[in-house]
């Protein structure tokens, strides 16, 4: 069984949400609260973050997504939607093709099917350097604060703070391998477009992470797509409400 810490919590239909880079499993706790009258949600810390050991020194986006089957499979995690923030998006699509799996549906939070543009990865290599030379705290503390809309940042400072105080505590070799791996990764909006159950996108109009011009070119690959104003990257935070309503609209609508 794959060594993956994870929290479940509620009943009804199973559904799992995949942190993103730099994010553990308890990212998803106050948000999951409403939901868990008619959902059983798993939530997992990815390997090498949060409280799940490390894979390998060096691995694929394709690699997580094997061992989350695993961990899915393991722990009798059928006919389920899958629902990735950022990176955790990334692993989503990947995991979408997996036949092994029996998924019932797939959200993209904040993420794209698009593989990283030569700027992005420039970006991604450029981040790597400045992790390597000042350390993760530094990163962290210089970084996290802008996937909010800064209109957003003194309403959400203790979450703000909360998400500093966990992802300054993983660790520098994790950080630097799910770089190279997201500088790497594979194209996906074919597998988003052809996937054969209901899929769910939720993006924010002011995020510098994944652009809304990005965003709107998945339109239409999805079946419900969601735009939200004066929201940057961390919608289930700036935009709690709102993102909560269109995952239980999403999980309501699927067949039973």
């Amino acid at each position: 069984m794959p060594d993956i810490s994870f929290w479940k919590e509620g009943s009804g239909k199973a559904l799992v949400l995949l942190p993103g880079f730099c994010e553990t499993k308890e990212m998803w706790r106050e948000f999951a609260a409403p939901l868990l009258d008619t959902c059983e949600i798993w939530c997992p810390d990815l390997p090498g973050f949060g409280n799940s050991p490390a894979a390998k020194d060096q691995f694929s986006i394709a690699e997580i997504g094997e061992i989350l089957a695993d961990w899915m499979l393991a722990n009798n995690i059928g006919d389920a939607v899958l629902i990735g923030h950022s990176l955790g998006g990334y692993l989503a699509l990947e995991m979408a093709l997996l036949q092994r799996l029996d998924l019932s549906g797939l959200g993209l939070f904040h993420s794209t099917a698009f593989a990283d543009s030569e700027d992005k990865k420039k970006s991604r290599k450029k981040t790597v350097e400045f992790v390597n030379k000042h350390g993760v705290k530094s990163f962290i503390q210089s970084s996290l604060p802008l996937l909010f809309l800064r209109e957003n940042r003194e309403r959400c400072k203790e979450d703000i703070a909360s998400l500093i105080h966990h992802a300054s505590q993983l660790p520098l070799a994790s950080i630097i391998a799910y770089l190279h791996a997201m500088r790497n990764r594979k194209d996906h909006m074919k597998t988003l477009s052809e996937f054969q159950k209901p899929t769910l996108m939720i993006c924010g109009n002011e995020d510098t992470a994944v652009p809304i011009a990005d965003s709107l070119k998945h339109k239409h690959a999805v079946d419900q797509f969601y735009q939200l104003t004066n929201c940057g990257h961390m919608g289930m935070f700036e935009q709690t409400q709102h993102t909560q309503k269109a995952i239980r609209t999403f999980m309501e609508s699927l067949p039973t």
